[in-house]
């Protein structure tokens, strides 16, 4: 047998010749590329297959979580605005009742300080009127008793039957 030069160019022995060479060469070539193309094209089929199958059921997870993550944040953007207007609504709200609140209490407080003022006055009005007539009392009780204690020093029966008669007669004449 003939020694190989080169392990790595197309070299046969000199008792086989080029054609026949040529056909076990393509025969197996065919038989390489007929075990390649039954065996191990389909076992990639399948597992190319497979991973298209995963790529588009994640594919279309995915646009329906961006969907939905679009549909949450338009969601959440309008409860954001409605509540901020809930807010500002509320806040107004509580703002006038502040106001009502506070303009009711001044009117009562005007009420109850008129009415105090009021009866302030007309307890006063009647204490005058009372330390009056006590002090008219007072008053006609000492001129009486001064005129009896005045009367029982220097008036005679005869100056007092007098006075009596000067007093009838001074009634008598107003009308």
């Amino acid at each position: 047998m003939d020694q190989l030069v080169s392990p790595w160019i197309l070299e046969h022995t000199s008792d086989v010749t080029n054609l026949e060479w040529f056909i076990v060469r393509t025969v197996g070539f065919i038989v390489l590329a007929a075990i390649v193309v039954r065996f191990i094209v389909p076992v990639i089929r399948s597992m190319l297959s497979v991973r298209r199958q995963t790529i588009v059921e994640t594919t279309e997870q995915v646009r329906n979580t961006l969907v939905e993550t679009e549909q949450l944040r338009d969601d959440y953007r309008g409860r954001l605005e409605r509540i901020a207007e809930e807010t500002e609504l509320r806040l107004g709200e509580a703002v006038r009742e502040a106001e009502e609140l506070q303009a009711s209490i001044r009117d009562e407080a005007r009420e109850q300080a008129d009415a105090l003022v009021e009866r302030t006055r007309r307890e006063l009005r009647r204490e005058r009127e009372k330390t009056m007539a006590h002090l008219r009392i007072e008053f006609t009780d000492d001129v009486i008793e001064a005129a009896r204690h005045a009367a029982s020093r220097s008036l005679t029966r005869e100056r007092q039957a007098d006075l009596v008669g000067m007093f009838v007669r001074e009634i008598g004449a107003e009308p």
